[in-house]
Protein backbone atom coordinates (compact mmCIF):
# COMPACT_ATOMS: atom_id res chain seq x y z
CA UNK A 1 0.00 0.00 0.00
CA UNK A 2 2.72 2.25 0.79
CA UNK A 3 3.57 1.96 -2.86
CA UNK A 4 0.32 3.04 -4.19
CA UNK A 5 0.32 6.01 -1.96
CA UNK A 6 3.74 6.95 -2.95
CA UNK A 7 2.61 6.74 -6.79
CA UNK A 8 -0.30 8.95 -6.08
CA UNK A 9 1.41 11.26 -4.31
CA UNK A 10 3.63 11.41 -7.31
CA UNK A 11 0.70 11.82 -9.77
CA UNK A 12 -1.01 14.12 -7.78
CA UNK A 13 2.54 16.57 -7.55
CA UNK A 14 2.64 16.04 -11.15
CA UNK A 15 -0.67 17.22 -12.18
CA UNK A 16 0.29 20.08 -9.28
CA UNK A 17 3.32 20.43 -11.45
CA UNK A 18 2.05 20.43 -14.86
CA UNK A 19 -0.80 23.09 -13.38
CA UNK A 20 1.72 25.29 -11.87
CA UNK A 21 3.86 25.63 -15.49
CA UNK A 22 0.52 26.60 -17.18
CA UNK A 23 0.09 29.63 -15.25
CA UNK A 24 3.75 30.03 -15.12
CA UNK A 25 3.43 29.98 -18.86
CA UNK A 26 0.26 32.43 -18.98
CA UNK A 27 2.16 34.73 -16.63
CA UNK A 28 5.46 34.82 -18.93
CA UNK A 29 2.92 35.69 -21.78
CA UNK A 30 1.62 39.18 -19.83
CA UNK A 31 4.69 39.84 -19.20
CA UNK A 32 5.95 39.96 -22.45
CA UNK A 33 2.24 41.76 -24.03
CA UNK A 34 3.13 43.74 -21.04
CA UNK A 35 6.95 44.70 -21.73
CA UNK A 36 5.70 44.99 -25.14
CA UNK A 37 3.42 47.71 -24.63
CA UNK A 38 6.02 49.44 -22.57
CA UNK A 39 8.22 49.87 -25.62
CA UNK A 40 5.64 50.65 -27.73
CA UNK A 41 4.73 53.72 -25.29
CA UNK A 42 8.63 54.40 -25.38
CA UNK A 43 8.98 54.90 -28.78
CA UNK A 44 5.85 56.91 -29.27
CA UNK A 45 7.01 59.14 -26.28
CA UNK A 46 10.04 60.17 -27.62
CA UNK A 47 8.49 60.55 -31.48
CA UNK A 48 6.82 63.01 -29.37
CA UNK A 49 9.64 64.46 -27.90
CA UNK A 50 11.81 64.63 -31.09
CA UNK A 51 8.53 66.25 -32.93
CA UNK A 52 8.01 68.81 -30.25
CA UNK A 53 11.99 69.52 -30.16
CA UNK A 54 12.72 69.37 -33.37
CA UNK A 55 11.47 73.30 -34.78
CA UNK A 56 13.12 74.52 -31.46
CA UNK A 57 16.35 73.07 -32.06
CA UNK A 58 16.40 74.29 -35.30
CA UNK A 59 15.35 77.62 -34.24
CA UNK A 60 18.54 77.89 -31.66
CA UNK A 61 20.79 76.42 -34.75
CA UNK A 62 19.54 79.39 -37.17
CA UNK A 63 19.99 82.04 -33.44
CA UNK A 64 23.49 80.84 -32.94
CA UNK A 65 24.65 80.94 -36.64
CA UNK A 66 22.95 84.58 -37.13
CA UNK A 67 24.14 85.65 -33.89
CA UNK A 68 27.52 88.00 -34.80
CA UNK A 69 26.02 90.73 -36.39
CA UNK A 70 28.16 92.57 -39.06
CA UNK A 71 29.94 94.94 -37.51
CA UNK A 72 28.36 98.56 -38.74
CA UNK A 73 25.08 96.55 -37.40
CA UNK A 74 26.60 95.74 -34.37
CA UNK A 75 27.77 99.34 -34.13
CA UNK A 76 24.06 100.60 -35.33
CA UNK A 77 22.42 98.90 -32.68
CA UNK A 78 24.44 100.09 -29.83
CA UNK A 79 23.08 103.90 -31.08
CA UNK A 80 19.95 102.72 -31.63
CA UNK A 81 20.00 101.16 -28.03
CA UNK A 82 21.16 104.69 -26.57
CA UNK A 83 18.63 106.59 -28.45
CA UNK A 84 15.92 104.25 -27.52
CA UNK A 85 16.83 104.38 -23.71
CA UNK A 86 17.31 108.42 -23.61
CA UNK A 87 13.59 108.57 -25.33
CA UNK A 88 12.23 106.58 -23.06
CA UNK A 89 14.23 108.50 -20.03
CA UNK A 90 12.66 111.84 -21.21
CA UNK A 91 9.19 110.50 -21.91
CA UNK A 92 9.68 109.75 -17.87
CA UNK A 93 10.08 113.23 -17.14
CA UNK A 94 7.63 114.15 -19.29
CA UNK A 95 4.97 112.71 -17.90
CA UNK A 96 6.24 112.14 -14.44
CA UNK A 97 3.45 111.84 -11.76
CA UNK A 98 0.82 110.94 -14.59
CA UNK A 99 1.36 113.79 -16.28
CA UNK A 100 -0.11 113.74 -19.41
CA UNK A 101 -0.42 117.63 -20.44
CA UNK A 102 2.67 116.55 -22.81
CA UNK A 103 1.54 114.18 -24.89
CA UNK A 104 2.49 115.66 -27.92
CA UNK A 105 5.89 116.38 -26.88
CA UNK A 106 6.09 112.83 -25.86
CA UNK A 107 4.78 112.05 -29.25
CA UNK A 108 7.54 114.47 -31.18
CA UNK A 109 10.26 112.19 -29.13
CA UNK A 110 9.12 108.96 -29.93
CA UNK A 111 8.80 109.88 -33.49
CA UNK A 112 11.88 111.35 -33.95
CA UNK A 113 13.34 107.99 -32.52
CA UNK A 114 11.92 106.27 -35.05
CA UNK A 115 13.13 108.51 -37.92
CA UNK A 116 16.68 108.52 -36.27
CA UNK A 117 16.17 104.28 -36.19
CA UNK A 118 15.74 104.50 -39.79
CA UNK A 119 18.50 106.79 -40.88
CA UNK A 120 20.53 104.98 -38.54
CA UNK A 121 20.12 101.71 -40.37
CA UNK A 122 20.14 103.59 -44.22
CA UNK A 123 23.46 104.79 -43.03
CA UNK A 124 24.40 101.04 -41.77
CA UNK A 125 23.34 99.62 -44.85
CA UNK A 126 24.78 102.67 -47.44
CA UNK A 127 28.00 102.60 -48.94
CA UNK A 128 31.12 103.37 -47.49
CA UNK A 129 33.62 102.36 -45.17
CA UNK A 130 33.07 101.04 -41.73
CA UNK A 131 34.28 104.30 -39.80
CA UNK A 132 32.68 106.66 -42.50
CA UNK A 133 28.91 104.45 -40.93
CA UNK A 134 30.19 105.02 -38.00
CA UNK A 135 30.47 108.57 -38.15
CA UNK A 136 27.18 108.97 -39.60
CA UNK A 137 25.17 106.94 -36.73
CA UNK A 138 27.16 109.12 -34.03
CA UNK A 139 26.13 112.43 -36.06
CA UNK A 140 22.32 111.03 -36.55
CA UNK A 141 22.61 110.14 -32.64
CA UNK A 142 24.01 113.62 -31.91
CA UNK A 143 21.65 115.40 -33.64
CA UNK A 144 18.51 113.13 -32.04
CA UNK A 145 19.73 113.68 -28.81
CA UNK A 146 20.39 117.66 -29.39
CA UNK A 147 16.25 117.41 -30.68
CA UNK A 148 15.50 115.97 -27.24
CA UNK A 149 17.00 118.33 -25.46
CA UNK A 150 15.43 121.05 -27.41
CA UNK A 151 11.77 119.09 -26.48
CA UNK A 152 12.57 119.35 -23.27
CA UNK A 153 13.39 123.02 -22.68
CA UNK A 154 9.97 123.73 -23.91
CA UNK A 155 8.85 122.33 -20.33
CA UNK A 156 11.90 123.26 -18.08
CA UNK A 157 13.70 126.48 -19.36
CA UNK A 158 16.88 125.49 -17.04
Amino acid sequence: MRKKALLAQNISLFEQLEQLRGQNALKDKRIKELEDKVNALSSEKKKEQTVSTEPLERLKEKVENNKKLQPEFEYASEVIGKLVIEAANCSNKLTSGGNTDHRELVNLLLGKTEVAKAEILAAATGEGDLEAKNAKADAICEETLDYYRSVLAQIDPS
